[in-house]
C-alpha cells in the first residue's frame, strides 16, 4: 500500500529547477574541430612529419597528462572523488567529464586545476622538448579544456552549490 508523501518520515526529496540551459550549437563545434585541422597544417607546414607526429603524440599525451592531474586533484577535492569521471570522444566535451550530475564548485575547481598545473607541468618539460611538441602540448592542453572553459565564463554568475548536467550539445545548470 503506497503512503502519500506527508505522512512519510524519512522521505527524501530533492526539487531542482533549472536555472540556466546552455546550447551547444553546432556551428561551434565545428568551428572548434576546424582550429583542430587548422592546428595539424600549421605543424606539417612548419615541421614537416614531425609535425604530425607532435600533433598525434601531443594530443594522447594531453589526455595522459589531464588523467594525472584529475586522479591528483580527486585526492584534494573529496567531494570530486565520489563523482564517476568517463573519457569521450564526442565534441565539444573531448577528454575526461564528469559521467553524471557534477557540483558547480567541484567542477569549476576541478578544471581550474586540470588548467593551471597543466601548464605548468608542459612548461617543466621546456627544455627538453623539441619546438613542435611544445607547442603540440599547450595547443592540445588549452584546446580540449576551452569548452569547459567557457562552460565556466557561461556559468559565473550562477550559485556555486547548484548542479550542473553535461549533456552531448546541452549543458544544464540545477538549483535547489
Amino acid at each position: 500500500m503506497k503512503q502519500k508523501l506527508s505522512d512519510q518520515r524519512n522521505a527524501t526529496i530533492y526539487q531542482y529547477k533549472l536555472v540556466q540551459k546552455v546550447v551547444v550549437k553546432s556551428e561551434l563545434i565545428m568551428s572548434h574541430l576546424i582550429i583542430a585541422a587548422i592546428f595539424l597544417g600549421f605543424q606539417m607546414l612548419i615541421y614537416g612529419m614531425d609535425g604530425l607526429f607532435a600533433w598525434l603524440i601531443g594530443f594522447a599525451a594531453v589526455q595522459l597528462l589531464h588523467l594525472v592531474i584529475i586522479v591528483i586533484t580527486f585526492i584534494s577535492v573529496t567531494e570530486a572523488a565520489e563523482r564517476q569521471w568517463v573519457w569521450r570522444v564526442n565534441p565539444p566535451w573531448i577528454g575526461f567529464k564528469p559521467a553524471n550530475d557534477i557540483s558547480l564548485a567541484v567542477f569549476r575547481r576541478v578544471h581550474r586545476h586540470l588548467f593551471w598545473l597543466g601548464l605548468c607541468i608542459i612548461a617543466v618539460f621546456y627544455p627538453w622538448l623539441g619546438p613542435s611538441l611544445m607547442i603540440s602540448l599547450i595547443s592540445w592542453h588549452i584546446w580540449v579544456l576551452m569548452p569547459r572553459l567557457m562552460l565556466s565564463i557561461a556559468f559565473r554568475k550562477q550559485r556555486k552549490d547548484g548542479i550542473l548536467r553535461l549533456q552531448t550539445k546541452e549543458a544544464y545548470f540545477y538549483h535547489r
